[in-house]
């Protein structure tokens, strides 16, 4: 496939690749090392919204398109796959259905806290009797009037 970045995509590249190698590059692998989770690189990326990619300026997010989107997640990767897997976790199975399916109201409420870093998603998918078979798990959730009551336990959260 032959692909010719535009200026915009060429500069969040060298951007993200610049932060990724000043910020993560020189604790990455005592990060790996010591199972740590990097805060204090996660203070660094709130104001550069990392947390909301995709979220439409409005609720507070950078409003990237796709292609900006997987440049950003490859740079981070390329420097740290963990902190790479946050950021997609966050913005893509957190945030973005959101952007995508939520109520006005909906947005309104999570949008503005997920995009700011305030709030970080994650992925609960493995239990003990599925492991991460989606088609096996156990939890659900019933209606209860106007709200779910969720039933279930989980042993890993991604994130």
């Amino acid at each position: 496939m032959d692909f010719n970045p535009c200026m915009k995509h060429k500069v969040i590249r060298k951007s993200v690749r610049a932060f990724a190698e000043a910020e993560l590059g020189p604790i990455v692998s005592e990060l790996d090392r010591e199972a740590r989770f990097p805060w204090e690189v996660v203070e660094k990326m709130q104001p550069l919204n990392f947390f909301g990619l995709q979220v439409p300026e409005k609720y507070g997010g950078a409003g990237l398109d796709s292609i900006s989107y997987a440049i950003t997640i490859e740079e981070l990767s390329r420097v740290s796959a963990a902190m790479g897997l946050c950021i997609t976790v966050h913005n893509g199975v957190g945030a973005y259905p959101i952007v995508r399916f939520g109520t006005e109201e909906q947005r309104k409420r999570f949008l503005p806290s997920l995009a700011s870093g305030e709030r970080i998603c994650a992925f609960c998918l493995t239990e003990a009797n599925a492991g991460s078979d989606a088609s096996s798990v156990e939890t659900y959730a019933t209606l209860d009037g106007d709200e779910y009551i969720i039933n279930g336990t989980k042993i890993f959260v991604t994130n």
